[in-house]
């Protein structure tokens, strides 16, 4: 009998340039955790913990942008 995998959670490290909040030789740094009470495959879905230090954003498309891209990644 073959077990089966579990996707518990997920983190996910996101860097860009700095922009003009930050020293212009540093990269900022988004880490989302992809969490959930029972497991991320045990409930087909999950919440997400945003840590960061000066990362920003243009709009709300490219924070979007960046929960599309976790979901193709955990939806597999």
């Amino acid at each position: 009998m073959e077990e089966e995998i579990i996707l518990e959670k997920a983190t996910f490290k996101f860097s860009q340039d700095a922009n003009c909040l930050s020293d212009q030789d540093d990269f900022e740094t988004l880490i989302i955790e992809a969490q959930s009470s029972l497991g991320i495959d045990r409930d087909e879905d999950c919440f997400f913990i945003l840590k960061t230090e000066k990362w920003s954003i243009d709009s709300v498309e490219d924070l979007e942008k960046l929960f599309n891209r976790i979901r193709k990644v955990i939806n597999k």
